[in-house]
């Protein structure tokens, strides 16, 4: 599994299109199952919100993903830089988000940041 991250507007699809020649498809609106069958799936932190709102545990749903597709390449944005939301469901939403990010890059064989487009591996 490949995990790509990034800040907003840095290049991530652009990347993994580019460099794994991969169909990517839309984690803030795919639902679990395409993204099991899925090669890439982007804005994975806007799935972690739709997860999160349906009442399910992130971890878990990513475990099963995980387990279920070990090749997919997974891009998500950093969030949790800047500053701290007043909102309690978006404070949550972030750090569901860091804990999902941990958990996926522990699984990963390979963890890029893209910044300006310019990938920089991490592992």
């Amino acid at each position: 599994m490949i995990f790509i991250i990034g800040g907003a507007y840095q290049g991530k699809k652009r990347y993994a299109a580019e460099k794994y020649g991969v169909k990517i498809i839309d984690g803030a609106s795919a639902d679990t199952e395409d993204i099991i069958g899925a090669e890439c799936v982007s804005d994975f932190h806007e799935f972690i919100r739709r997860v999160i709102d349906s009442g399910q545990n992130p971890l878990e749903i990513t475990g099963k993903i995980i387990r279920e597709n070990p090749k997919i390449i997974i891009i998500m944005n950093e969030i949790g830089g800047g500053i701290v939301p007043v909102d309690k469901a978006e404070r949550m939403w972030r750090e569901r988000v860091g804990e999902t990010g941990c958990y996926i890059a522990k699984c990963a064989e390979r963890v890029e940041r893209i910044i300006c487009g310019t990938a920089v591996r991490i592992k």
